[in-house]
């Protein structure tokens, strides 16, 4: 039984981050919802089946910690991967979000390939996950599909 991966992603310093897990995934069966804000997050890891959530690390830890532990209670099979800008402050803080549950800290800016890692392993964890990168053709027919979809709905 072949398993997509499905990411929630949620960054209030830097919208790039979700174009950044979004490309890492690009060539994989995968499903990248981005969140606007906590609350959108929490719903979706109640509503939807997430494998992986991608947070910004805030320098108001106690809000990313407090985040990280709602998130455990309502999906314990849900893996937390924070990111951020990585200096002294945040080493402090990256040791804290390991020892709270997160599964991994990844320093900005993002390396596609090992974000590509941690997100497989990450959603590994709980279940087998089987890839199958799409072929070039179904990307680039996917992709135009969507942008006749959208250019229809715009019409």
């Amino acid at each position: 039984m072949r398993h997509h991966i499905s990411v929630a992603v949620f960054d209030w310093v830097d919208p790039v981050t979700v174009k950044s897990v979004t490309d890492a995934l690009s060539q994989y069966e995968s499903v990248v919802i981005p969140c606007t804000s906590e609350e959108a997050v929490q719903a979706v890891i109640v509503h939807r089946r997430v494998d992986v959530v991608v947070l910004n690390l805030s320098k108001s830890f106690k809000k990313s910690f407090s985040l990280l532990s709602e998130m455990h209670s309502k999906a314990p099979d849900t893996e937390v991967i924070f990111v951020a800008q990585f200096d002294e402050q945040m080493l402090r803080a990256w040791m804290e979000v390991i020892q709270r549950g997160a599964y991994e800290f990844l320093p900005k800016p993002l390396d596609r390939e090992e974000l590509t890692l941690h997100v497989v392993r990450a959603a590994e964890k709980h279940h087998p996950v089987e890839l199958r990168k799409r072929a070039p053709a179904e990307s680039v027919k996917t992709l135009g599909t969507a942008s006749k979809s959208r250019a229809s709905a715009g019409a």
